[in-house]
């Protein structure tokens, strides 16, 4: 669903902030794979968020790039990145995200490299390897989060749609997928 020039972020939530996204934020992380989210500086509010966690896929801009996805955190992944005792975790979802990860490749021996330019930083280490946009870290502020209960009741509107504008007769078998028209 998503294309090279959709961005996204992703909002790790405190269960329960459905209406107000702004107050239950605690991280931005990134999509690395379609079930997993990494969180380059984990705080410790993730290992307490005891009522459970959700994640917020956010495809910027927001209502132009992409649906919001609301996402449950299965397993939490925590680890110390370096001697600087900066901390990242790794959140593996529940269901897969419909986006596809804008994450870049690379390999550790890169990464490690950059994170020792970069005194440990792991989002300065994978946006100098280019492999995440600039600005991910930063981009998901309170005034956008208070966008997301406005776009997603928009995303949940179905589009109605009358083939032919309903003036000629259907043969429902042409719009149910399962159907199969047999031959004469």
């Amino acid at each position: 669903m998503s294309s090279s020039n959709v961005r996204l972020v992703v909002s790790v939530q405190v269960h329960g902030f459905e209406d107000k996204p702004w107050e239950g934020h605690l991280a931005t992380g990134v999509l690395v794979e379609p079930g997993s989210v990494l969180v380059p500086s984990a705080p410790d509010g993730i290992a307490e968020a005891t009522e459970g966690i959700d994640l917020l896929v956010l495809p910027l801009p927001l209502g132009e790039a992409g649906r919001i996805e609301r996402l449950v955190a299965e397993r939490v992944v925590f680890s110390v990145r370096d001697s600087h005792g900066g901390r990242f975790a790794l959140i593996r979802m529940a269901n897969d995200s419909r986006h596809e990860p804008t994450v870049g490749e690379f390999t550790g021996s890169r990464l490690a490299k950059a994170l020792k330019q970069h005194d440990g930083d792991l989002w300065a280490a994978l946006e100098a390897l280019g492999v995440i946009p600039a600005g991910s870290r930063d981009a998901v502020t309170p005034e956008l989060l208070r966008q997301v209960p406005e776009v997603e009741a928009a995303q949940r509107r179905p589009v109605f749609e009358a083939p032919d504008d309903g003036l000629v007769p259907v043969d429902p078998c042409d719009v149910i997928p399962r159907c199969k028209k047999e031959s004469d």
